[in-house]
């Protein structure tokens, strides 16, 4: 059991997307942090009701972090296309995706083109079911997908199951805004997006499960997640969560709360949740897990490092900055580019500045 939280501001929505809107960092000064806003009555919550299929009406959720011409409807879906990466242009360097990987599988975050479909009227179930640990199960209001936190792909994420070591969160694995790239050099969140928190309305939810429910910003700073400026910050209802990070409202919805303690984001679905709707980038070919690296150990597996920066030039090129694990005090770096539509050019410099050994790679 879990933390209680207030129906609040859960004014039912659902669905979501993205399209990312930046480019190179910009190191400043960490923002103050939010003042936590005065939770809604459950009356409040009735008068806010939303008509299932008002599409208009969720994309007020994504206006702050996406354009809004990503932003369409069908008849049963919000439809959104999306790049799958964060803002590149953060108001703090620590804000910055990859920054603080200190467990770090070799993948570096590269555009992909999502085309996520929402559905905007959940299919409510009379029991929930385990969320896969394969592939996103929630996409976030910046259009990044989010990943369950259990690190075996095949592996059950019952709560009765749960083992640190598998762990993700917790495991060193993550950056500071709680997202990482992952086996197909996508990047995604595994833990609340707390770097999304400054710009974002927390009476709006922060993403929604592919499964259509609305996902709320309960909790989720800490020292490092958040670099302890949202420690205190929470908007959790009063309401305890089920095992899923869910409670149900008197209308008969779901609604999920982001949490500090695991399942984090989503432990279950309430709503019924087609596989058709993940998207996973395909791998790279010459970049196939547990092939060797030029830097030393192997593609998706593990090696204890610090990636300290990350960057997207003018011309396009991206550049992620990290500490040496063969050769200690010397600071290394993997340049990368796109050459077409499929394939990307990737420089490995044992040495920031120095030739190193080139690859290209496709998908």
């Amino acid at each position: 059991m879990k933390h209680l939280r207030s129906t609040y501001f859960i004014a039912a929505t659902v669905a979501l997307l993205f399209a990312c809107k930046r480019e190179p960092l910009v190191q400043q000064t960490a923002p103050a942090a939010p003042e936590a806003t005065e939770k809604i009555n459950s009356t409040s919550l009735e008068q806010k009701s939303l008509t299932a299929t008002d599409c208009a009406t969720y994309q007020e959720a994504f206006d702050l972090h996406l354009d809004a011409e990503a932003i369409g409807c069908s008849v049963e879906f919000l439809e959104v296309s999306a790049t799958g990466l964060p803002d590149l242009i953060s108001r703090s360097s620590e804000d910055v995706p990859m920054v603080g990987i200190q467990s770090w599988i070799q993948r570096v975050p590269i555009p992909y083109n999502y085309q996520w479909r929402i559905p905007l009227s959940p299919d409510w179930l009379a029991e929930p079911v385990e969320a896969s640990a394969r592939g996103p199960i929630a996409v976030a209001v910046d259009g990044v997908p989010i990943f369950h936190y259990e690190r075996r792909p095949d592996a059950s994420t019952s709560l009765d199951n749960y083992e640190q070591r598998n762990d993700t969160v917790i495991q060193g694995e993550l950056d500071q805004c709680g997202g990482h790239a992952g086996q197909g050099e996508d990047y995604h969140y595994h833990y609340a997006p707390v770097c999304l928190i400054d710009e974002h309305n927390p009476d709006l939810p922060i993403a929604f499960g592919l499964d259509g429910t609305p996902i709320y910003y309960g909790e989720g700073g800490d020292d490092y997640y958040g670099r302890g400026r949202y420690t205190d910050l929470s908007y959790l209802p009063d309401e305890a969560l089920d095992d899923c990070n869910a409670v149900q409202l008197a209308d008969g919805n779901y609604v999920h709360f982001t949490t500090k303690t695991p399942p984090y984001i989503v432990g279950c679905h309430h709503g019924a949740f087609e596989s058709s709707l993940q998207i996973e980038p395909p791998p790279f070919d010459a970049l196939a897990q547990r092939t060797p690296s030029p830097l030393g150990g192997s593609y998706g597996e593990p090696v204890s490092t610090l990636v300290t920066d990350f960057e997207k030039s003018e011309d396009g090129e991206y550049r992620l900055v990290f500490n040496s694990w063969t050769s200690p005090g010397v600071t290394s770096a993997i340049l990368y580019r796109q050459t077409s539509s499929d394939c990307w050019e990737f420089e490995y410099q044992q040495s920031v500045g120095e030739s190193g050994e080139t690859i290209e790679a496709c998908r």
